[in-house]
């Protein structure tokens, strides 16, 4: 079961102006899907493309990412999260972001 979360949104390009549809992922499930992780860690995953210029936009989102548990001397190692915040909120906000992603999570 792919627990990954995604939240579709329309952006405004800041260099043509022309409004496009964006996918924002905010819950990434590393065993589901390896390559929202590899953007992830590649520091990539929220970096959209205007589909009118290709003029590249940063979205400033939080990060969940889920780790499955994985068999370690025949028991589990359990769940483990990562969070990553957004970069321009407050203290309040992040843990706000945070409260709400585990809970859909």
């Amino acid at each position: 079961m792919d627990h990954s979360l995604s939240q579709s949104t329309s952006l405004t390009c800041p260099r043509c102006g022309r409004s496009f549809a964006a996918e924002i992922w905010l819950i990434v499930d590393a065993a589901a899907r390896p390559d929202l992780l590899e953007k992830a860690r590649a520091g990539a995953l929220h970096d959209l493309t205007c589909p009118h210029c290709g003029h590249q936009v940063r979205v400033d989102a939080p990060l969940l990412v889920y780790l499955t548990p994985t068999p370690a001397g025949g028991r589990g190692e359990g769940v483990r999260l990562l969070f990553s915040p957004a970069q321009q909120t407050s203290r309040e906000q992040d843990q706000g972001h945070a409260a709400g992603l585990l809970a859909w999570l």
